[in-house]
């Protein structure tokens, strides 16, 4: 019987939804004028949810995920009508009945001037009363292409910078920007912390005349510096130098240079920064770099990220208000020996090093646990 009245209940609102026309500048019966668009009534009660530029209903949470650096990052609110069931939520994820789309979106730093959206999925929880969330998750191995790093010598620390948009079909209703820090510790992946920062229910940030997106690169294997044909398919034995190159693919971005460049080798829990060998810069819509595959680990991927520029070689003093790039490779399954063609298996449920050395077979376990391991052997020699 529950399922035939919510059945019921939603033939009987999209009805009202698709006679919900605007004719003459008005709305049809049962239906008002939003933004110019119009919808039915009901929606009102939805958007009422979404507080006024005096009152903050949503409150920011971050954690890691058990066992793993994987983070949680969840937003929570207390839905007045949740005994309702024809006006619970917000959003048409949560309630078909709503005229409120929901959208994630990141951005490049605190400033919320250049907007991309985010592939990741917002998970629409309910705990059975009036609580409420939306939540996502960023793995560790997307940390470098997702977050932004600082380093002060002992923790490495990744910034997020994120939007939840309602809108009513392309009309933003609300806004709510927010941003997070993950600390992790360099040598162990072992000390964490995190801190949920501001969180602005800002009607919106003006952008002028409106927010850029991030200039989007292509990261390619390469046989040598000409590059004269990428490699679509490539093994990485350890030890070994190979070319990549960064090529910009953004529409109108190809009279621009690639400075400043960082690369990193990137997989779960591991974000360890690439030695770059040569890098040639000086030319207009890419650049070219030799490193050295000096680690082992299984699914992984090489991370470029450079700082556009319309003079080669010029260092940029203000970063914060320019535009980077960010190339990411296809993810290898394995970092092989040369010699026997096999790879190289290191325990990924051990600490990582991503600053020191590697071991010799490359794989980058922390030393405490290194030291450990030797302890215990000697013990039993003795």
């Amino acid at each position: 019987m529950q399922i035939l009245y919510l059945l019921t209940l939603f033939c009987i609102l999209s009805s009202i939804n698709a006679q919900c026309e605007l004719v003459n500048d008005q709305c049809s019966q049962g239906c008002n004028k939003i933004d110019g668009i119009c919808v039915a009534e009901i929606c009102n009660s939805f958007i009422n949810k979404l507080g006024d530029p005096k009152t903050n209903p949503f409150k920011g949470t971050i954690q890691y995920i058990d066992e793993t650096i994987d983070l949680n990052i969840t937003i929570t609110y207390t839905d007045p009508k949740f005994i309702d069931t024809t006006q619970q939520g917000i959003t048409q994820g949560e309630n078909t009945a709503s005229c409120l789309s929901l959208n994630l979106y990141k951005y490049q730093n605190s400033e919320y001037k250049i907007k991309d959206s985010s592939s990741y999925t917002i998970n629409y929880i309910n705990d059975g009363s009036s609580t409420r969330a939306y939540q996502f998750i960023i793995p560790s191995k997307d940390f470098i292409k997702e977050l932004q790093l600082s380093d002060d010598g002992t923790i490495f620390s990744f910034h997020g910078y994120y939007s939840l948009d309602f809108s009513i079909g392309k009309l933003e209703q609300r806004v709510i920007y927010f941003d997070f820090n993950a600390g992790i510790d360099r040598e162990t992946t072992g000390n964490r912390n995190t801190t949920f920062g501001s969180l602005s229910t800002n009607q919106s940030i003006v952008c002028n005349p409106e927010c850029r997106t991030s200039v989007n690169s292509s990261l390619k294997f390469c046989s040598d510096e000409t590059c004269a044909q990428p490699i679509e398919k490539v093994d990485l034995y350890l030890n070994d130098q190979i070319w990549i190159k960064q090529t910009l693919t953004k529409e109108g971005t190809q009279n621009y240079y690639l400075i400043n460049p960082e690369i990193y080798f990137t997989g779960d829990k591991l974000f360890k920064k690439a030695t770059i060998l040569q890098q040639k810069i000086n030319q207009k819509g890419y650049a070219m770099y030799l490193i050295k595959v000096e680690i082992a680990w299984t699914f992984i991927t090489i991370s470029a990220k450079a700082t556009i520029s319309s003079t080669a070689g010029s260092r940029i003093l203000d970063e914060q208000n320019q535009s980077q790039t960010l190339g990411v490779t296809q993810e290898i399954d394995c970092i092989k020996y040369k010699e026997s063609n096999q790879c190289i298996e290191c325990d990924q449920s051990l600490n990582v090093n991503n600053v020191d050395s590697p071991q010799e077979d490359g794989c980058p376990i922390s030393g405490n646990i290194l030291i450990i391991g030797i302890l215990i052997s000697m013990n039993f020699l003795i």
